[in-house]
């Protein structure tokens, strides 16, 4: 496992000027054979922070701008997301996932670590906690996903449904044109996530949404949630018209402990309600 920083390390004295913005600065990392991206900041206990489908780790940039602050911060690109490697369509499964973050963590030396999972990365996170228990100090899981949503399987089962996916990459970089123009700034500060999302969404392939995607249907952790003995919390979003609250109120039930917060947000509280979500992170991580 080779780490190779695409800057300098802040912990070597190097000028701030290499650093992007809040001292972020991106490394990557080479995990049998894929190249992995990833941004560290901030200093003190480990948070580890893993996107959901289609999103990178751009989405935890804010975020990580204040939790920085009494924390070390790794989020990175998913294999088949952002600017990691794209692996090829039978790669994709969430125990690979899993032994990704675990190499991940190898590879820093880190033994334990706070963790945040939002969505598919949510179901990452609570498969991690089942199989390496030891491994997570606390965690966090936003509007997950748990059962693998089995009313999902007919649409990854459909011809059609592929030929959506390839559309959409295909229409992706006219799209992130006009997200882009300056005037969508003045219509709506939400805007600014949407151009977020669109470009993330034109990095992926047709083979690394397709495969996350089935992978995502085909895994039930509902057998294994028991498992999880990390301090959980569970962050939902009323208003998330991509993944039911079910799921992550099965998650909150069957975890010890665990403890459950309703925002009235949609699928992506940290950018629907940044300050509340990472208040409430910020507490529970103290």
């Amino acid at each position: 496992m080779n780490v190779q920083p695409d800057r300098p390390n802040p912990t070597l004295g190097q000028p701030p000027g290499w650093y992007n913005r809040a001292g972020m600065i991106d490394h990557t990392l080479m995990l049998d054979e894929m190249l992995v991206h990833y941004t560290l900041t901030g200093c003190g206990p480990d948070v580890i922070l893993i996107h959901g489908w289609a999103a990178s780790r751009r989405m935890w940039l804010h975020l990580c701008e204040v939790l920085g602050q009494n924390f070390r911060c790794w989020a990175l690109d998913l294999p088949g997301f952002g600017d990691s490697d794209k692996p090829a369509e039978d790669w994709y499964s969430i125990p690979n996932y899993t032994a990704v973050m675990h190499r991940f963590m190898h590879a820093h030396g880190l033994e334990r670590a706070r963790m945040v999972g939002h969505s598919m990365g949510g179901m990452i996170a609570l498969d991690f906690a089942a199989t390496y228990p030891e491994a997570v100090e606390r965690l966090v899981v936003i509007n997950p996903v748990v059962t693998g949503r089995p009313y999902l399987h007919p649409l990854v089962q459909q011809v059609w449904s592929r030929r959506l996916f390839r559309w959409g990459l295909r229409l992706s970089p006219m799209m992130g044109s006009l997200v882009r123009h300056p005037l969508v700034d003045r219509l709506h500060p939400g805007f600014k996530h949407l151009r977020r999302r669109g470009e993330d969404f034109g990095k992926g392939t047709e083979e690394s949404f397709w495969g996350s995607s089935r992978a995502i249907v085909t895994h039930n952790l509902e057998p294994h949630l028991e498992r999880i003995t990390a301090p959980t919390l569970v962050i939902l979003g009323d208003q998330d018209a991509m993944v039911s609250n079910r799921e992550g109120q099965l998650a909150a039930e069957r975890i010890p402990g665990a403890r459950q917060v309703v925002l009235r947000a949609g699928h992506l509280p940290t950018d629907d309600h940044l300050d509340e979500t990472l208040q409430l992170i910020e507490e529970f991580f103290a």
